[in-house]
């Protein structure tokens, strides 16, 4: 057996260096501390919980219901409202759910530390590697689109829904509504800055916990992959009960810890299902009519009424651009999780066809016997379910995706 362990531990590190830096920057990556190190942990997250739900959340709530006096306008708005509404649901969850976290943290390090063929390192790699990918394009296109609303009005230029009459210069990243007079010195710089810092907290929050939780699923389908292969071989060993001894016990070890990332991410995936559905509509259907109101109905009403041309929106080449981000990454967000949870369910199916490729004919009867416990308990496949109720797989995916369309089919026919 050859080990390489130092470079299956560097790989391992760089697969979660993000997500430990970025969720510790706000509090909530799941570690053991104490101390002065836990009471700066808690302190940050209770700064970044508190800007997100009252400089950004609540005053974005407010603007909801107060300020918007049209269809589009609602859906602008409602655009902005729900990714924070998720973003606390991400932050409360893994907050919450630190403690039943670590262990699965620990199984990880533990994983990668430990003596391992190539082959199996190889399939650990692999999958670390697919985490590290979806990662990067979330982290690129959170990145752009963050760039894009807080940079642009420093030009004239927002992605917003706003009148021409209306001052880019005192015009939030996000529409909001305070109790008091934000366009007065310094009242609106110090919203402004509190707005900042909780845009990029959230951004965060809700990026790194995507990229955690693939990394924790895939993780786990890497083990599953490589004890197939061990059960497969099981039967060329000469030390078969202390093979299927260790194959058991890992076994157990995997189904643990999946209803550990189950257990605690199984309400936030039903709300991100529901989420990916709400938003692929809103958002379809304000692209649509973004594309239509510039090409058609703003010249008519420019040519008919010059007043008219004053309270239409500012249109700029980035407001389609940023609504393209936004839809692709909500797409493939959900997509992400689908393809993990289908994964997940592919690799414990395959503990169930590994037992038949052991060459148990010609085992012992007492030791064919044996291989009945693993066979009956990876006949159940391993799942990631919304809510308890779908599974997340390829076919919910679709299904969910289907109903978006049509969906947004019948809305825009009232447009």
């Amino acid at each position: 057996m050859n080990s390489r362990t130092p470079k299956g531990h560097a790989d391992y590190e760089w697969a979660v260096k993000w997500n430990r830096d970025a969720l510790g920057a706000i509090g909530v990556w799941p570690v053991d501390d104490h101390g002065i190190e836990k009471f700066l942990r808690n302190l940050r997250a209770m700064v970044a919980f508190v800007l997100i739900t009252f400089i950004c959340t609540i005053p974005c709530f407010c603007s909801l219901i107060m300020k918007c006096d049209n269809l589009t306008a609602f859906i602008d708005n409602l655009g902005y409202f729900i990714p924070f509404v998720i973003t606390l649901m991400k932050f409360l969850t893994i907050y919450g759910k630190r403690r039943v976290l670590l262990p699965v943290i620990r199984m990880i390090a533990e994983d990668w530390a430990k003596r391992k063929t190539d082959a199996e390192e190889d399939v650990m790699i692999r999958h670390a590697r697919v985490g590290r990918t979806f990662g990067f394009i979330f982290g690129t296109l959170a990145a752009v689109l963050v760039s894009l609303t807080l940079v642009l009005p420093k030009f004239g230029v927002t992605l917003r829904y706003v009148r021409n009459d209306t001052d880019l210069r005192k015009t939030f990243p996000i529409p909001c509504y305070y109790s008091f007079d934000v366009t007065r010195s310094p009242y609106f710089e110090m919203t402004l800055i509190g707005q900042l810092v909780a845009i990029c907290a959230g951004t965060i929050c809700y990026t790194g916990l995507d990229n955690f939780l693939g990394i924790l699923i895939l993780h786990i389908c890497g083990q599953l992959e490589n004890l197939r292969a061990r059960l497969a071989n099981i039967g060329d060993s000469v030390r078969f009960d202390r093979e299927l001894a260790g194959v058991i016990n890992d076994h157990a070890r995997l189904i643990r810890a999946t209803d550990a990332v189950e257990r605690t991410f199984t309400m936030l995936l039903l709300a991100l299902l529901l989420y990916f559905g709400t938003f692929a509509c809103i958002y379809g259907v304000l692209f649509i009519s973004v594309s239509l109101w510039v090409q058609t109905i703003l010249p008519r009403q420019a040519r008919r009424n010059s007043s008219d041309k004053a309270r239409t929106r500012r249109q700029s080449p980035f407001n389609n651009f940023s609504l393209a981000c936004i839809l692709v990454n909500t797409f493939l967000q959900t997509f992400f999780y689908c393809i993990a949870g289908q994964i997940l369910a592919t690799k414990s199916e395959g503990m169930y066809d590994a037992a038949y490729q052991c060459e148990w004919p010609h085992l012992k009867l007492n030791e064919a016997k044996c291989l009945i416990l693993i066979m009956a308990r990876a006949k159940t496949p391993l799942y990631i379910t919304a809510g308890k109720l779908f599974p997340m797989t390829l076919l919910t995916y679709c299904k969910i995706l289907k109903v978006s369309l049509g969906y947004l089919s019948f809305l825009l026919t009232k447009l």
